[in-house]
């Protein structure tokens, strides 16, 4: 008996062994060397590796952060997502497992005489009390393929959980660069009416007393309206940016608090992007994408076993008997075994066509691999170059608006000493409230440079 039972082990053991279907292998990429854009190429180190509450210094933007953690919608989908996937891991392990279920039944029969063969009916009763055990031998891994692929979903899920901890932090950080930028150009333009309404009473009491003509006071009452027209507009950007904000935060419509104005802001612009080959390790959306492609994989182990035959094996003990009171008597034992054996024979090329399915399917997610892999090179080089532009053309802004200053200046002297016209005056006011405002915007698109880096090399989780 023991010599049999160690055989049937064995046996069972080498039939689950078997399994069918690829194995995965990482797809081959053609992977840079290192960065076009990054002036260091040869730097192992990246900014990647700096958490996001060092990288951002400002201690309200770092609040807000915390907040959209906590509280953001996306970010709890996609943790009750993994949560999910978790349970679908669970759930099939335990297909792996012999199965124990109970059975108590009771009954009562009564067959007529005369429909009996031979002559012989029967009237009583039925008791039993048992236990069963089903258990499905994974002979070709179809069991072991779902399994491997519900881990790899799981970790995809994780992955994409990283990936939008990823976007939301760069969110809140560039609406709140932006909110910043806002609220530097409002005061910009606030000051610009402040000074040309100064200008105008000026011109206007001049034009009183007759000492420059009427277009003037004209052209000075229009370049208040201009600036004035400009407020309503960035006020209403302010509110639905600041809700903007607040909707990543969790939060319903209302203010959202001010730190470090952007020209404050302590973020280093010399930022290392590490090496390219890093990239694919480090950024979660290309890992999430290699997942659900290596989850998708084992789906054709899966197809590609349902085409061979499954063994079950059940097995029962407990208790029978005709009369309720003997149920638990010894002589009322009762066990079995019993194994199946079943699987497809023709059924029209329907188990070809599942495996096929599955290899396309694996062929499409391969396909958007790859393209999450060029995205990713494509957003550094990107944010890279942007980054530098931006630094270089924020230092050209400045001296404009410097520029600028001067000439406003000197055209005023002009103008007072009766060398030039008004409109001399207006046209270099223009120009330096022009140059003042398109310096802010620069300043927050070169912040928000820096976040996308910090983004697209896969930092801030």
């Amino acid at each position: 008996m023991n010599r049999q039972l160690i055989t049937f082990t064995g046996i069972l053991f080498l039939l689950t062994g078997c399994l069918v279907g690829p194995k995965y292998s990482r797809p081959q990429m053609d992977v840079p060397t290192s960065y076009a854009q990054q002036s260091d190429s040869l730097r192992r180190d990246s900014i990647a590796n700096i958490k996001w509450f060092e990288l951002y210094q400002d201690s309200t933007l770092q609040h807000l952060i915390r907040i959209a953690l906590e509280q953001n919608k996306d970010l709890k989908t996609a943790v009750a997502r993994v949560e999910e996937s978790k349970a679908v891991l669970g759930f099939n392990k335990a297909n792996l497992y012999p199965f124990l279920n109970y059975n108590v039944q009771a009954g009562y029969n009564k067959l007529n005489e005369n429909a009996q063969f031979g002559g012989v009916g029967f009237d009583g009763e039925s008791y039993n009390l048992l236990g069963t055990v089903n258990w499905e031998i994974d002979l070709w891994g179809k069991l072991r393929h779902a399994n491997r692929s519900a881990f790899a979903q799981l970790l995809a899920d994780e992955e994409n959980r990283k990936a939008i901890t990823v976007s939301v932090i760069a969110q809140v950080a560039e609406l709140y660069f932006q909110l910043r930028g806002l609220d530097e150009r409002l005061t910009i333009s606030r000051n610009t009416v402040k000074t040309r309404t100064e200008s105008y009473d000026l011109i206007k009491a001049r034009f009183d007393k007759g000492y420059v003509a009427e277009i003037d006071k004209f052209q000075a009452e229009q370049q208040v309206a201009f600036a004035m027209a400009n407020i309503p507009q960035i006020e209403r950007e302010i509110v639905q940016t600041e809700n903007a904000l607040r909707v990543l935060l969790g939060q319903i419509p209302g203010s959202v608090p001010r730190g470090l104005l952007n020209t404050n802001q302590g973020i280093s612009l010399e930022i290392p992007a590490g090496l390219p080959s890093d990239l694919i390790e480090r950024r979660p959306d290309v890992k999430a994408a290699e997942n659900s492609l290596i989850a998708q994989n084992e789906q054709i182990g899966v197809a590609q076993a349902m085409r061979f035959p499954s063994l079950a094996l059940t097995g029962f003990g407990g208790v029978a008997s005709n009369d309720l009171g003997n149920l638990l008597q010894n002589g009322s034992l009762a066990v079995g075994v019993a194994g199946q054996l079943f699987g497809p024979i023709f059924n029209f090329g329907q188990n070809k066509r599942r495996v096929e399915i599955e290899r396309k399917r694996t062929e499409q997610l391969l396909y958007q691999y790859e393209k999450t892999v060029l995205i990713a090179f494509s957003d550094v080089e990107n944010s890279l170059k942007a980054v530098k532009t931006f630094q270089d053309e924020y230092a050209a802004r400045n001296k404009e608006v410097i520029a600028n200053r001067n000439i406003v200046s000197l055209s005023r002297a002009r103008y007072d000493g009766g060398f030039t016209t008004f409109l001399e005056v207006l046209e270099s006011e223009r120009q330096l409230y022009e140059s003042e405002l398109n310096t802010s915007i620069t300043k927050q698109n070169q912040l928000a440079a820096t976040v996308q880096l910090y983004k697209s090399l896969g930092g801030g989780w």
